[in-house]
């Protein structure tokens, strides 16, 4: 489990640098456009309560063409003695706030992926309906050749985000599984069962049953002498 727990926290934090530079190069490459506060809203409601695990936001992943700015949600840093911890009750304290904080980060980075494509893809519509709109053959082949350097540039962004998105996802499906190992040991720990009670037959069976015998001569003693209400005086 200590290694798990190792393994996770190194690749968060490979995801972290990732993360980083998925945003330095939206904040400088990507035009940013108007974020009305109604979506803003609509969007922080949405994401605040952590999914149950990273495999239940499977059915909405989404790494098209299709996004406010990417914001990189950097990962809470463990306190260094955390492999030393013995107890189930607080290894659990610590895992429990930071996996949910991990879920709600992705869900928020991946909606924020996804908005800032969306955005692009208008973006770039745009550019291209206003390109087509200048007489000058000159002129709009020089403006054809700038929105394709722009759109080259934004390819550039899109693979870094989608790689990061990917990384994350790798990364969430090992959390999710040392979830499950942790919570399989905390049921494990409150679980109560005495192993070394219920192997021998109780006393009270085994001092009857040694006197079965004498109970089966007197019940035959007792027939014999009884008979049956049915036979003839």
């Amino acid at each position: 489990m200590s290694e798990s727990v190792q393994l996770a926290q190194t690749q968060a934090q490979s995801m972290n640098q990732a993360l980083t530079e998925v945003s330095n190069f939206g904040t400088a490459d990507q035009q940013q456009p108007d974020s009305p506060v109604e979506t803003r809203q609509q969007l922080t409601a949405t994401q605040d309560a952590p999914p149950s695990s990273f495999a239940d936001i499977d059915s909405n992943r989404d790494t098209g063409d299709v996004g406010p700015e990417a914001v990189a949600q950097p990962q809470p840093t463990p306190p260094p003695d955390i492999a030393s911890i013995t107890s189930i009750d607080v290894l659990m304290a610590e895992w429990q706030p930071s996996y949910d904080a991990a879920k709600v980060a992705y869900v928020k980075f991946e909606a924020s992926v996804n908005s800032a494509k969306t955005q692009a893809a208008s973006y770039f519509a745009n550019q291209q309906a206003l390109t087509n709109q200048i007489r000058d053959p000159d002129k709009q082949a020089k403006a054809r050749q700038e929105d394709e350097w722009e759109i080259g540039l934004y390819r550039q962004w899109e693979s870094k985000a989608n790689a990061a998105l990917n990384m994350a996802w790798e990364i969430g499906i090992q959390l999710d599984d040392m979830d499950t190992s942790l919570k399989k040991m905390e049921l494990r720990a409150g679980f109560v069962f005495d192993s070394s009670g219920f192997q021998e037959v109780p006393q009270a069976i085994k001092d009857l049953n040694q006197q079965l015998a004498d109970f089966q001569t007197a019940s035959e003693n007792i027939k014999a002498t009884t008979g049956s209400a049915f036979e003839a005086n």
